[in-house]
């Protein structure tokens, strides 16, 4: 059975020392784009290295499009899933971002499988297997705290293409 996916209808954005929910559409618009991904803010960082072309990583499987366009944000402070399955909502910093268009998709791809060639255009924190498996669990493992670091890795992952806008 796959994993849920984390809440692509809400989420909440820095407001001052505080946050509020916004509806993902309406901070998508406001950012000129058509939906959201959302970045760790180490991850955010290593954008900076980034030139043109971005492979971004998600667990087993992404609502991503190619065609659409993203806005990538940093996250300010993670979500996480409560007991009995309920998520928090991680806290968005909507004023820094970075735009690009998605150019493909793969969903379900094992991470051992994941082509050499796709990890010279991912963050320069993921530049291999054994990087990208550590990557999904420190990301991931908030979100579903009753999987193990070897389970969540053994549900494979999402591959995005995305050509980033030049800033």
């Amino acid at each position: 059975m796959p994993l849920p996916i984390s809440n692509s209808r809400h989420v909440a954005v820095a407001d001052g020392p505080g946050s509020r929910v916004v509806a993902v559409a309406d901070l998508a618009a406001s950012l000129g784009v058509d939906a959201l991904i959302r970045l760790h803010e180490e991850d955010f960082s290593g954008l900076a290295g980034i030139g043109r072309d971005l492979v971004h990583f998600n667990l087993e499987r992404t609502i991503n499009r190619a065609g659409l366009r993203y806005a990538l944000l940093p996250i300010r402070r993670a979500g996480r899933r409560r007991p009995g399955g309920a998520e928090e909502l991680p806290v968005l910093d909507p004023t820094r971002f970075r735009t690009g268009l998605c150019v493909a998709v793969r969903q379900g791809v094992p991470v051992a499988a994941v082509p050499p060639a796709l990890f010279r255009a991912s963050l320069p924190g993921i530049r291999d297997a054994d990087a990208l498996a550590a990557a999904l669990v420190r990301r991931y493992a908030g979100l579903f705290p009753d999987l193990a670091p070897a389970d969540l890795v053994a549900r494979g992952c999402a591959i995005t293409r995305l050509r980033l806008a030049q800033d």
